[in-house]
């Protein structure tokens, strides 16, 4: 009677082990040219404007160019060179990555990023830090983040 409890025992917990490794979050690996073509293009949040830029151009060779008003094409407001850290999917199809950021035109501006691009390719969420330390988890309501919402321009 002893053993079949054990096994009773075992079985659940082995069960149990097996049903929330199932639920864990599956990183899939994606390629620096399968993630550029994503994250690469014009983001746009008409929501956005004066001191937070209305619209970002995110270039293949890591260079972004920040603008106030959605219909500038010529005159950024802030140009930055991103270096992509870590990037990964998860098992829902969105983009993840871990990135680092420096302002081109001032060695002062420099921080973390965070951020997700959706499944559709056409949400871009990130969360960005002036801290000399990497954003490990996704928390937009931290006082010391930065949270964006863009979209792609067509």
């Amino acid at each position: 009677m002893k053993s079949r409890m054990w096994i009773l025992i075992l079985i659940l917990i082995l069960s149990v082990l097996v049903t929330i490794g199932g639920c864990a979050t599956k990183r899939k690996v994606i390629s620096d040219e399968e993630f550029l073509k994503v994250w690469s293009g014009t983001w746009i949040n008409t929501d956005y404007g004066g001191d937070t830029q209305a619209k970002i151009i995110n270039h293949p060779d890591g260079i972004r160019e920040l603008f106030t008003s959605i219909t500038s094409t010529t005159k950024y407001a802030r140009k930055e060179k991103s270096m992509i850290l870590e990037k990964w999917q998860d098992s829902k199809g969105t983009i993840w990555y871990r990135g680092y950021w420096e302002g081109i035109s001032s060695a002062v501006a420099k921080g973390y990023e965070l951020g997700k691009i959706s499944d559709s390719g056409n949400t871009w969420e990130f969360l960005w830090a002036s801290e000399d330390y990497p954003i490990e988890e996704w928390e937009p309501d931290r006082f010391e983040y930065n949270y964006r919402i863009y979209y792609r321009q067509e």
